[in-house]
């Protein structure tokens, strides 16, 4: 291949890739327990598992800064898993324990199923607010039906069922 060509293909694969830039994980601190959800959600529905990781950690700070616990990247996968596809809403605030501690509670909305699911937000070292801990147990499964609501069976026709 020739020195012509070799830039040629070059430039072609540089702009191919350039149209595609990665995630973005700017994200500002959050100043309160009830951002710090809000943001962590957001970036949930953003598919944004960096982003997420910017607004969930511990006391010594985010897991994007600190890399702890040394599996953090997995539970924002799982943490994913759990709450995308929702519309969610922050339905009140719980002030108590600790001062640099607060307790949300979130409805996250699926459509045919609504469930309230526990935030718990904590005030890091730096002063900013991550969320510290998210019951995934009362958001229920990501791949199964309220309980009580009958699955739809797609694979059946509808004169079969008489």
């Amino acid at each position: 291949m020739s020195h012509r060509s070799s830039l040629g293909l070059l430039l072609v694969l540089l702009v191919a890739c350039g149209g595609n830039p990665a995630p973005s994980v700017s994200g500002g601190p959050a100043t309160s327990a009830e951002g710090a959800v809000r943001s962590f959600l957001q970036a949930v529905s953003d598919s944004n598992l960096a982003k997420m990781a910017l607004y969930w950690g511990s006391a010594k700070g985010a897991a994007a800064k600190t890399h702890e616990p040394p599996d953090y990247e997995r539970r924002m996968v799982v943490m994913q898993s759990y709450l995308r596809r929702a519309s969610y809403r922050v339905v009140s605030g719980v002030t108590e324990g600790p001062v640099d501690s607060r307790q949300l509670q979130v409805e996250l909305d699926r459509g045919e199923c609504k469930r309230l699911v526990p935030f718990t937000a904590i005030k890091a070292g730096d002063g900013t607010w991550i969320v510290n801990q998210v019951d995934l147990a009362s958001a229920g499964s990501p791949t199964k039906p309220c309980p009580g609501k009958a699955p739809k069976d797609s694979t059946m026709p509808k004169d079969s069922a008489q």
